[in-house]
């Protein structure tokens, strides 16, 4: 259906985000990933929806690319949950547990209706088969 629309409406980071969105819920990160690295020449200060692009690059294991997206994201909004997020999968990538956890329930604190830090946190908690929290 996005393909249908306008090419000036098409080319905007919020369609963008969408349709990368789409492809990740797809499995297909490759495509999720393109579309979100246009989202963010369209729109470089846009947060909503990094937090489902570092966990592209994360399933990617794009580690260099999900550092500098953290350290971009910080710059943008240090109090964004979507920050959080991304900073979470960041130090996942990296086998920083913990840390990862941290920040995921952070991403809680902030906004405790962004339901993406729990699912993040929870994938965590069973990635280290921590089930009892």
């Amino acid at each position: 259906a996005f393909g249908e629309l306008p090419r000036q409406h098409f080319n905007t980071g919020w369609v963008q985000a969408q349709v990368a969105t789409a492809h990740f819920n797809m499995a297909q990160h490759t495509h999720a990933e393109a579309a979100f690295r246009r989202a963010r020449e369209l729109e470089p200060h846009r947060l909503q929806g990094m937090e489902v692009y570092s966990t592209v690059l994360w399933f990617l294991k794009r580690e260099h690319e999900l550092c500098y997206l953290a350290q971009e994201v910080v710059a943008l909004d240090r109090l964004a949950p979507q920050t959080w997020c991304v900073l979470g999968n960041c130090f996942s990538l990296q086998r920083e547990f913990e840390t990862a956890i941290k920040f995921f329930n952070r991403a809680v604190q902030v906004d405790p209706s962004f339901t993406y830090a729990y699912t993040l946190a929870g994938h965590e908690h069973v990635s280290n088969e921590d089930f009892e929290k």
